[in-house]
C-alpha cells in the first residue's frame, strides 16, 4: 500500500488547492503509545502529543468529485472512514455534522451510498441507512449504488453518470479492465491483485487510472472491473469476487 499511500498524499496537495477538505477526529489519551500504533512519522507525532485519529471525512466540491457524479451548488463526500477501534462511539455521527454544517453555506450535500451491498463481500462501506438519518434523500441510483443529496436551497439536484457497455474486438482473450483512482489507496491495491491474479489466464488486463474526469465520464466508473467492455464490478472488490465474475463469463 506505500505506493498507494505516496501517491494520494499529492493528490490530496493539488485537489486542496481546488477546495478538498479533510476533517480528522482526534481522540486525547494518557497512555496512546500502549493503546496505538502507527508508522507514518506525522501520525506518531500525533501520538505522542496525546491524540489519537479515530477517523476522517474528505469532501470538496461536487464538480470535483472523483465519482461518476455531475451537478453544482454542492458538497460531495468522497469517503467518511473510522478506524475499527472506534467503531459505534459516535465518530462518523460527529464527523457529519460537521460537514453538514459546511454544506448548508454551499446550498447543498450530495454522496454516493451503497445499498444491500458489501465491499470485498462483507464490508457495509458508506450504507445508505446511515446518511438517511440525518435527512439525505435519494436522487438516483444505479442498482446498489445510490446518489443521495440533501438540499440547503441549490439550483438542481445531482445526477450519476451511468456505467458504460464498451465495445472490444473480439479474438479468444478475454478482456479485463481494472479501473482505479488517487483518491482511494485501496482501489491502487485492488488493481494490483487483479494484475497478480489474471496471470493464470489467458487474458489481456488493462489498469485504467480515473483521476481524469473526462476517463470517469467515459466509463460512468471510477473504480471497478469491466470484462470485454461490461461492467461487472461497480465498486472496489476482493480478488476472490473478481476471479468468480471472471469465471463466469469463461464458463469455468
Amino acid at each position: 500500500m506505500q505506493p498507494a499511500m505516496a501517491v494520494r498524499k499529492e493528490w490530496l496537495k493539488t485537489m486542496m488547492r481546488g477546495g478538498l477538505r479533510v476533517l480528522v477526529a482526534l481522540e486525547k489519551s494518557e497512555d496512546v503509545l500502549s493503546s496505538f500504533s502507527a508508522t507514518d512519522r506525522k501520525i506518531r507525532e500525533l501520538i505522542i502529543r496525546g491524540k489519537i485519529p479515530k477517523g476522517l471525512i474528505e469532501y470538496a466540491p461536487i464538480e470535483l468529485a472523483p465519482e461518476p457524479v455531475t451537478g453544482k451548488n454542492s458538497l460531495f463526500i468522497n469517503c467518511i472512514w473510522v478506524l475499527p477501534k472506534f467503531w459505534n462511539a459516535g465518530v462518523a455521527r460527529s464527523l457529519l455534522k460537521r460537514f453538514i454544517e459546511d454544506a448548508e453555506a454551499y446550498g447543498g450535500a450530495s454522496v454516493l451510498a451503497y445499498e444491500g451491498d458489501k465491499w470485498f463481500g462483507y464490508f457495509p462501506y458508506m450504507p445508505v441507512s446511515f446518511f438517511t438519518k440525518f435527512g439525505f434523500r435519494e436522487v438516483d441510483r444505479d442498482e446498489s449504488r445510490v446518489l443521495l443529496h440533501l438540499n440547503f436551497g441549490g439550483e438542481e439536484h445531482p445526477r450519476l453518470v451511468y456505467p458504460k457497455i464498451r465495445k472490444v474486438e473480439k479474438n479468444d482473450k478475454i478482456v479485463v479492465d481494472v479501473l482505479f483512482n488517487s483518491q482511494c489507496p485501496w482501489s491502487w491495491w485492488m488493481a494490483d491483485k487483479v494484475k497478480r491474479g489474471m496471470k493464470k489466464y489467458d487474458a489481456v488486463v488493462n489498469v485504467i487510472n480515473t483521476d481524469d474526469k473526462r476517463v470517469v465520464e467515459e466509463y460512468g466508473l471510477s473504480r471497478g472491473v469491466c470484462i470485454n467492455g461490461k461492467p461487472v464490478l461497480k465498486r472496489m472488490a476482493s480478488w476472490k469476487e473478481i476471479d468468480f465474475a471472471v469465471r463466469q463469463v469463461i464458463g469455468h
